[in-house]
Formats: C-alpha cells, structure tokens, sequence
C-alpha cells in the first residue's frame, strides 16, 4: 500500500506503475476489499492508455465489467460492453466478463451460477463479494415459481453448490420450511425469504 500511496503522490505513469496496481488490485480481490480494489482499477483505467503493451489491460476490464455487476451499474457495463475492440471481445476473460453480464442483467440465474464455478484468474474473487445476494434473489424467485415444493437438490444445483450440504447450510441460514423429515425439499408456500 505505501508503493501505491508513492505511485500516486509521486504522480508516476510508467510500466512499473502499471505493475504495482495490478498487484495491488489483485491482493485487494483477495481480501475482499472492493474499495481498494476499485480504487486501483481506476487508476489502472488511465494508465493502460500511457503505457501500451504493458500489464494486463484486457485482465482488469474484465474485473471490470464484473465490478459494475457488483454495484449494480448495468448502464455503465452495457456502454463498456458495447465499446469494446475486436481484440476485446475476442479476448476469452472478456468474454467471461460479458458471458456474466449477460446472464445477470437477463436473470438467467442458472448460467450465472455456472459461470462462477468456472471463473477464471481472479474473477471469483471478485464474483464471491455479490455472491450471496445473488443466490438470495435466486432463491426467492424459485420460492415463488416452484410452489407448491423445490427439490433441495435442484436448489443446490441451480445456486451453484458443489453439493447439497452445502447448500444445506445455506437454506438453514435462510429458514426455509421443508416438505419432510428427510428435508429433500422446501415447502415454497411455507418458506418466507426476507428482501
């Protein structure tokens, strides 16, 4: 952080900048630090321009595009979208990074769980910090659509779980009301999911 602080009062604008924004964005995905991590993506953004050939441009804009899921940004994320080079979007993390856009801003929960379990470098980091509020609107969707039952099983699969344990945590956490002793499903007229 303090050669990040020297970069920025120092005004610095070179490849080694570059560098240690990148590295700096990538420790703060780890730690679930969006602040961070966005401030760095910020100065990324207008450093790439000055330094062509240099760091991991295509990387950071597909952290990027996710970052807008994260805030909810869906103008800001078509419009990048919609700018991007043919270079861009032939880029396969572009092409993740529009892939989720898509099924986020469509609604199509299943492909967007999918595609987190597939997320490359370090988009699931940054993916794991709207997570969860994701699998919370899923799920309320299915409790209303699948009335009267959902198979605990078809939860766990279409919220991404690598399995029903897992997910069984989950539900427990949510409250869900189950069909049976066995709690093979949720009783969808019984189970209230808070907004």
């Amino acid at each position: 952080k303090a050669v990040v602080s020297t970069q920025s009062t120092g005004d610095i604008k070179n490849a080694f900048a570059v560098k240690v924004y990148e590295v700096h964005a990538r420790i703060a995905l780890e730690r679930l630090d969006t602040t961070e991590y966005n401030q760095c993506q910020t100065r990324l953004m207008d450093l790439y321009p000055q330094n062509p050939a240099t760091g991991n441009p295509r990387e950071f804009l597909t952290y990027r595009i996710l970052y807008y899921i994260y805030i909810k940004n869906t103008s800001d994320a078509m419009k990048l979208i919609a700018e991007l080079s043919p270079e861009e979007s032939a880029n396969e993390d572009v092409q993740f990074g529009v892939a989720v856009f898509n099924a986020w801003s469509s609604r199509n929960y299943q492909r967007f769980f999918k595609l987190y379990l597939t997320a490359p470098k370090m988009a699931g980091y940054l993916m794991d910090s709207y997570v969860q509020r994701e699998r919370h609107a899923t799920l309320q969707t299915m409790v209303k659509a699948y009335k009267p039952s959902v198979s605990v099983a078809k939860v766990s699969h279409t919220l991404g779980y690598p399995d029903t344990e897992t997910a069984m945590v989950y539900l427990n956490e949510m409250k869900v009301t189950f069909t049976n002793a066995a709690r093979t499903a949720i009783d969808c007229k019984k189970t209230m999911i808070e907004t």
